[in-house]
């Protein structure tokens, strides 16, 4: 109906992309980025603020409710994936709890959605173990980045 297989991305089912289709259509234009197409879907962060300091937390009201539930619900779905999104939702779960890791990945899978349904741009996953080492070599600059400010230089052990 779209004119592009949604179902290449992982965790998305036929289910899911009806829904996506349901409310915006196949057409994403009306969204000239992804980060708006985003905030519309209500899985952008949302600090309300006065004077600096935060307010009260109000739920905000959503035309799309349906679809950030559906991509709640897909994101759940990836905890064991052995996907690139899988060790990202891990990794995410690992650090910040599972309630954050579940928000990250739907904003990450709705990310991916608008790229597939407004440019047709294709899914690839990179696998779990593509995910973890490229995870690790960027800890690693940090790490040296952050001896180096401080005037200590990291060596490697050798085992």
């Amino acid at each position: 109906m779209s004119g592009v297989d949604g179902t290449q991305i992982d965790a998305i089912g036929v289910e899911t992309m009806e829904v996506i289709l349901s409310e915006y259509g196949p057409d994403l234009s009306r969204f000239p980025s992804e980060k708006e197409f985003v905030s519309h879907a209500t899985l952008a962060p949302h600090v309300p603020k006065s004077g600096g300091r935060p307010l009260k937390k109000k739920k905000r009201y959503s035309a799309s409710a349906r679809v950030a539930n559906v991509l709640r619900m897909a994101a759940q779905s990836l905890r064991r994936s052995d996907t690139a999104l899988g060790a990202y939702y891990r990794s995410m779960a690992q650090r910040k709890g599972p309630d954050v890791a579940t928000f990250a990945v739907a904003r990450k899978l709705a990310t991916l959605a608008y790229r597939l349904l407004r440019w047709g741009q294709p899914y690839v996953d990179e696998g779990a173990e593509a995910y973890e080492k490229r995870y690790q070599e960027q800890r690693i600059r940090g790490l040296k980045s952050r001896a180096k400010q401080l005037g200590y230089q990291l060596t490697p052990l050798t085992t």
